[in-house]
């Protein structure tokens, strides 16, 4: 089969190999379709976002990487009887799995744990000579880790459930509550994904920021109260216009020291203020900052449950998923689309996906 094998920083490219083979504990997928996510990016120039969010260091990545955990397809060959019912659904991919035993798992924070294995990612599996990932034409899963999607979503729709998750994992986070009102720093596909899923949570007014003028037109498209770009105007400005007092909630997606500082400066008293990105930045800030009871706390990865809700918001068209999409690319052109990823303001980029 034909795979997309990230060999070294920067150097992806076509490959084929022997298709994989469902066992006992995994299944076999036909992959549909795959988006290439912005922490694909990061792993193209050489870094490792989930090092980074979960362990909190930066560690280096195994070569031969098949990127890719963003995808869907059809269950092609299940050998676990108990799982037979799955053969020829159409189906989505929680792509981690842990270890169960650990504290965090045992705690419910699974999300958390430090022995994960992740598709995509290399993460977990030990030496391998090549890591499963979803830019493939066919790809193992465990066998309890596809969720099946309804005939009305496309599985290119289904790609963005992983970022989609994701943002509804920082909103469980956020202690939101009806009628809050929230700041959306950075309009990718986490934020957007965040600027609408909120509204299943109650929030009220809905502002979002970028530099990017074609996320903002997105934004708006789908509905964010107001969308601001930040090289034009200020965010305080498009507050006041909107007769936004302050932000109960701030989503921090793009994870620099001038966004922290801002987030915090237009904080209310006992508002939280969610970090999404954990990089090697340094961000100062005085205590004074935090008064009122006001939060900072962070958010790593996603949950199964998460993913099931945001199934149900696509499905019932509280997320507007197809939106979210630029550019639909045979895998054939998987370096096309970096490159495209690498650039996308000038190629009016959202969301990438390949198919195989």
């Amino acid at each position: 089969m034909k795979v997309a094998v990230l060999k070294e920083p920067e150097v992806i490219q076509l490959e084929d190999i022997k298709k994989p083979e469902a066992d006992n504990d995994y299944l076999i997928v036909e992959v549909k379709a795959c988006g290439i996510c912005g922490s694909d990016v990061r792993y193209y120039k050489g870094e490792n976002p989930w090092a980074l969010h979960t362990l909190g260091k930066n560690l280096p990545n195994p070569p031969n990487i098949i990127l890719g955990h963003e995808w869907g397809g059809i269950v092609h060959e299940v050998k676990n009887p108990e799982f037979k019912h799955l053969l020829g659904k159409r189906v989505a991919v929680l792509a981690y799995n842990t270890c169960g035993v650990c504290e965090y798992c045992r705690n419910g924070n699974y999300n958390l744990c430090k022995k994960t294995m992740h598709i995509g990612h290399g993460a977990g599996w030990g030496t391998m000579d090549y890591y499963p990932g979803g830019m493939a034409g066919y790809c193992q899963i465990w066998n309890t880790h596809v969720c099946e999607i309804p005939d009305s979503m496309s599985f290119e729709e289904a790609t963005l459930l992983d970022p989609i998750s994701v943002g509804i994992h920082a909103i469980t986070k956020s202690d939101i509550r009806p009628g809050d009102d929230v700041v959306v720093l950075g309009t990718g596909a986490v934020g957007l994904s965040i600027v609408q899923a909120v509204k299943a949570f109650g929030a009220d007014k809905v502002i979002c920021t970028d530099v990017y003028e074609g996320a903002l037109e997105i934004a708006r498209d789908v509905g964010v109260t107001r969308a601001v770009n930040i090289q034009q105007e200020s965010l305080e400005d498009g507050m006041r216009e909107i007769g936004m007092n302050g932000a109960n909630v701030v989503f921090d997606t793009v994870g620099t020291a001038e966004t922290q500082k801002q987030a915090l400066h237009i904080l209310r008293e006992s508002g939280t203020l969610v970090n999404l990105v954990a990089n090697m930045t340094q961000a100062s800030y005085e205590l004074m900052d935090l008064a009122g009871e006001k939060r900072l706390i962070t958010s790593a990865n996603n949950n199964s449950s998460d993913f099931l809700l945001g199934i149900k918001l696509i499905q019932n068209g509280t997320i507007q998923a197809k939106k979210m999409i630029t550019h639909v690319l045979p895998l054939d052109e998987v370096q096309t689309g970096f490159d495209i990823m690498l650039n996308k303001e000038q190629q009016k980029v959202m969301k990438v996906v390949l198919v195989p």
